[in-house]
């Protein structure tokens, strides 16, 4: 086997979009720091699993629609461990209220508009998000 190949650590995030304004996720471990939705993958986890249980965990959500992937990034953190692999899928719920874990100090609604005003812990994260934007404007409006 070739030790040349890099370990990824994966997250998968969600953009939830209403009302033209997307839900964004203040870090409660980097106040002042924004996030979307989503987290890692456990050891033996299947996908959709740990996808459905980062939702259900960090806003509340025990239904949704997942319609597609927008994007993906691949970063290094500060601590040079494993890389983190970030998928950015597009989800619809449209009724069900956000309830917060632990994990975040707050939850906010932006506008593409609004998005130069955070800093996201993902470092293309408004940039997903603009793709995502326009990825409803042109395929579900």
């Amino acid at each position: 086997m070739n030790d040349n190949f890099e370990r990824f650590q994966i997250s998968q995030v969600a953009l939830l979009i209403r009302n033209n304004k997307c839900l964004i996720l203040e870090d409660a471990a980097k106040p002042g720091f924004w996030l979307l939705p989503g987290g890692r993958v456990d050891r033996n986890e299947l996908g959709e699993a740990a996808f459905a249980r980062e939702l259900r965990e960090e806003i509340g959500f025990e239904k949704f629609e997942r319609f597609n992937v927008i994007g993906y990034d691949i970063w290094y953190t500060a601590n040079k461990h494993a890389p983190i692999c970030a998928i950015l899928n597009f989800i619809r719920n449209d009724n069900d209220e956000i309830k917060l874990s632990a994990e975040h100090l707050q939850y906010k609604w932006i506008s593409v508009e609004d998005l130069d005003d955070y800093s996201f812990v993902w470092p293309k994260a408004k940039e997903m998000i603009k793709k995502g934007f326009e990825s409803l404007k042109n395929n579900y409006e």
